[in-house]
Formats: structure tokens, sequence, C-alpha cells
């Protein structure tokens, strides 16, 4: 199906599963562990994806998201932490965008970092669940 220049298909539907499998574990740790009021939380998501889709004609990227979410869930952070972070971490993507900071960090950053950041946000993970179900 295709409305103006925006195409839904298997593709699409596939690709909104794919990321509704990662946010769905990490909405229920930001509700359930930090506190965060779920309409807030699911509308302001909502709103989010929408704009980001209009503007740039792809989904958000969610890692950003996702570094924030595994550490706000396993230090039990405030809603106020929460909102805080996501508020500097906005800014800063704002400021590297503009200044083309993020171009020269993407080429100069070995996976290997990459790898060891998604490693230890892991095993944190997995620390605190497991701590949870103790």
């Amino acid at each position: 199906m295709k409305i103006k220049s925006f195409e839904f298909n298997l593709r699409e539907l596939a690709g909104s599963m794919g990321d509704f499998g990662t946010l769905f574990p990490l909405t229920i740790g930001y509700i359930v562990v930090c506190g965060l009021k779920p309409a807030g939380f699911l509308v302001m998501m909502g709103l989010c994806n929408i704009v980001t889709g209009l503007i740039y004609r792809l989904p958000i990227p969610i890692e950003p998201m996702k570094i924030i979410a595994i550490v706000a869930i396993a230090q039990k952070w405030t809603p106020s932490m929460v909102y805080a972070s996501g508020f500097g971490m906005g800014l800063i993507w704002i400021i590297l965008a503009i200044t083309g900071i993020i171009e020269w960090l993407a080429r100069i950053t070995p996976n290997s970092v990459i790898r060891g950041v998604q490693v230890t946000l892991g095993i944190l993970l997995m620390m605190e669940s497991y701590k949870m179900i103790s």
C-alpha cells in the first residue's frame, strides 16, 4: 500500500515487529522499575516515531534509547533522571550532527569498542534481572 511518498509493505511490517521486540521489554522496565507513567511515555514514543518518520522518512534509531533504558533500569533511575538524560542526549546528538563531528566519530570508532559497550550493557541488564528474580 502506498500513500503519497510513504510505502507500507511486508518489509515495513517486519521491521516494525523487530523494533517492537526490542522496545517492549525496555518499555516495561521503564514503567515498572523506573516508575514512568505509561500514558505519557507511550504517547511521546509514538509522537517521536511519527515526527521522525515524516521528516526523515526513516524510523527513529533506537540504539541511543536502548542504552539509556538499560542503564536506567539497571540503576533504578527516577523518572526525572530518565527525562534529563533523554533531553541531554538529544542536545548532544543535535550538536554532533550540526558540527559534523558525528561522521568523524563514526569513522574513527573501532567495531571492538562498539561490541564492548554492547556486551557490557547486556551483562549489566542480566545482572539486574538476576537480582530481580532472586
